[in-house]
């Protein structure tokens, strides 16, 4: 009883300090950790149990097909996420169904870029590789419609319902994936048990719950913030999958696999600070925009700057010893990881993101995500082709570390109070 105390009157003291709400994030992202620890579960039983168990071109293999998934990705209209979020918390309903019409109307053209892509690799004498991106190609459209389930939950705040579910999904995914790759280990097979689980698993999660919504409006006022961040989204999946495709090009799959490994771990850490993402756009979706809400958003960028930045350094003293443990073939990629962490800091910028999307601040997310756009290109064209690996660390590391500004939070120049 007494812990408990003191940990409440910890938490009134910090949510003074940093004005932000420390009970609220601290449960949410207690119980997020368990859906995060699921995720390293799944990923044990893909990318770690493959990098350990696969020849190194098999998993490069594996690798460009999901980087070519990745490309179609433009056409998943994924930016359509925030707007239910948004629309959810207003407790505007109907941009759930208008988001499911927009995006199966629009995935099926990802398929036909897949088609191409497998085609392409199939006149290079990669029969195989080809197979695996026309699987990809099969599984777009419904993959793209499956995930409508943790919008939906997160605009309702439902986090430990959400939780639950990933945690499902993760531990499910996992085992099934697990008893495919101890029997089987060939690309095509590992493709369609890649996308065929999550499509049957998350599939029926979203189903339930869009059976579930009660009636509402067509949601249109919302699918314009969606329409801008998929059309943003489409340039920044260019851009975010270029190095890996770069990689593939100049040097090969064994030097893809060794910068998937050293980007690994620190992918994670990135994966559950963004995990708590949509709970700040819900947040801030609902209050209205003024002076000392900016004053507050910036103070949450440099908190989030800070945690950021002990994360890059944690890492930093774990990895010589985590990384070769893990995979002893790749210890020569403990540095590179070392050095893509530090690009951790750049996690500061969803604080901006997620004030300039609450606030149909389209102009401020266009600045951000096309600097981030620009300077990641520019940087894997000038990296990628002289220093290989390193060059798509330098290149990401960087981008992450100069877009950064672009997401200082601003109010508006009228500072005035308007609702969101």
């Amino acid at each position: 009883m007494r812990l408990r105390q003191l940990a409440g009157r910890a938490a009134t003291r910090l949510t003074a300090l940093l004005h932000l709400d420390v009970r609220f994030y601290g449960r949410s992202l207690t119980l997020m950790s368990f859906g995060h620890l699921s995720a390293v579960v799944r990923g044990v039983a893909t990318t770690f149990l493959m990098a350990r168990w696969l020849p190194r071109e098999t998993l490069g293999e594996f690798r460009y097909v999901l980087a070519m998934f990745g490309i179609a990705g433009i056409f998943s209209m994924s930016g359509l996420n925030a707007s239910v979020i948004r629309g959810v918390a207003k407790g505007d309903y109907g941009i759930v169904r208008a988001a499911l019409k927009r995006i199966a109307l629009v995935s099926p053209l990802g398929s036909v870029l897949l088609v191409l892509a497998a085609l392409e690799r199939h006149l290079h004498g990669e029969t195989t590789v080809a197979l695996g991106i026309l699987v990809a190609a099969v599984a777009f459209p419904i993959y793209s419609l499956c995930g409508m389930y943790g919008p939906i939950l997160t605009g309702k705040e439902h986090v430990r319902k959400l939780v639950v579910l990933a945690v499902v999904n993760n531990i499910l995914f996992a085992a099934c994936f697990f008893a495919v790759i101890l029997n089987a280990r060939g690309l095509l097979t590992i493709t369609l048990a890649y996308f065929g689980f999550d499509i049957l698993i998350r599939g029926a999660y979203t189903l339930r719950e869009v059976l579930a919504l009660p009636a509402g409006s067509q949601g249109k006022g919302h699918l314009r913030l969606g329409s801008h961040l998929s059309a943003i989204g489409a340039f920044q999946t260019i851009a975010y999958q270029l190095d890996q495709i770069l990689l593939q090009r100049f040097f090969g799959y064994g030097t893809l696999a060794n910068y998937s490994v050293a980007m690994l771990i620190p992918e994670q850490i990135k994966d559950f600070i963004n995990s708590i993402t949509g709970l700040m756009l819900r947040r801030f979706s609902r209050r209205d925009e003024t002076r000392s809400l900016v004053r507050a958003t910036r103070r949450h960028f440099w908190t989030v700057f800070g945690l950021a930045g002990f994360a890059a350094a944690a890492y930093a003293v774990a990895a010589p010893f985590v990384l070769p443990w893990l995979f002893p073939q790749y210890a020569s990629q403990v540095l590179p990881s070392i050095v893509y962490a530090t690009g951790l800091v750049g996690l500061a910028s969803i604080v901006g993101v997620n004030y300039f999307q609450a606030h149909d601040r389209i102009r401020s997310l266009w600045t951000f995500y096309m600097a981030n756009t620009v300077l990641q290109i520019g940087t894997n064209l000038l990296f990628i082709p002289f220093l290989g690996a390193w060059g798509a660390v330098l290149s990401r590391t960087a981008t992450r570390f100069m877009s950064l500004p672009f997401s200082y939070p601003q109010g508006k120049t009228d500072t005035s109070p308007r609702s969101s």
